[in-house]
C-alpha cells in the first residue's frame, strides 16, 4: 500500500516535472498566461451580468452561472482558508497568475473548468466542444504554469463535478431558481 508521505512526494515530483516543460518566456507560457485569467471568479463575476442585463435570450442561464460561481467561489476560498496548503515554490506568479490568494488547495480554476464544462454545453450546445477544450486549456494551465499541484486540480474538478450533481439531483439545475 502507497503511503501518505509517498503520495505527497509523487505529486511533487510529477507536478514540478509539468511546471518545467515550458520555457519561462516562451509563447506558449504567454498563451496560457492569458488563458488561466479566463478562468478566474473575478473575470466571470465582471463578463456575466452583461449577458444577463444585455442578452434577454441568455438571462436564465447568465444568472444560474452568476449565482453557481458565488457559490463554488465561497466553497473554494473556505476550503483553501482551513486547509492552508501554500502554492508551490516553482510557481510562475507573472501575469497575475495567482494573484488573488496565496494558498492552492483546491483549485478554483479546476473546479470552474468542471462546472462550467458541465453547465455551458448545456445552456450553449452549439459551443460545446469549446467549453471542453477550454476546460483543459485551464486545467493544463494551472499545472505547466506550476501554480497548483495536481492533487489539487484533481480535488478541484471532484468537488465541481459532484456540487453539480448534487445541485442537479436537488433540483437546483440546470436552470437556478430566479427570486
Amino acid at each position: 500500500m502507497v503511503s501518505l508521505n509517498r503520495l505527497h512526494e509523487l505529486d511533487y515530483t510529477y507536478s514540478k516535472k509539468l511546471a518545467a516543460i515550458l520555457d519561462y518566456d516562451g509563447i506558449m507560457r504567454k498563451f496560457l498566461q492569458v488563458i488561466t485569467l479566463t478562468g478566474t471568479a473575478v473575470a466571470w463575476l465582471l463578463i456575466l451580468p452583461f449577458f444577463f442585463y444585455f442578452d434577454m435570450s441568455f438571462r436564465q442561464q447568465a444568472y444560474s452561472m452568476f449565482i453557481i460561481n458565488a457559490i463554488m467561489t465561497l466553497v473554494v476560498y473556505i476550503i483553501k482558508l482551513i486547509v492552508r496548503r501554500p502554492r508551490p515554490e516553482f510557481k510562475d506568479d507573472r501575469f497575475l497568475s495567482v494573484s488573488f490568494d496565496i494558498y492552492s488547495f483546491p483549485s478554483g480554476h479546476a473546479t470552474r473548468a468542471a462546472y462550467v464544462s458541465i453547465l455551458m454545453p448545456i445552456y450553449t450546445p452549439w459551443l460545446a466542444w469549446f467549453w471542453y477544450g477550454w476546460a483543459i486549456l485551464m486545467i493544463m494551465s494551472r499545472l505547466l504554469l506550476g501554480v497548483h499541484y495536481i492533487s489539487d486540480i484533481l480535488f478541484g474538478l471532484v468537488l465541481g463535478s459532484l456540487s453539480m450533481y448534487v445541485l442537479f439531483q436537488v433540483g437546483l439545475l440546470p436552470y437556478f431558481p430566479m427570486f
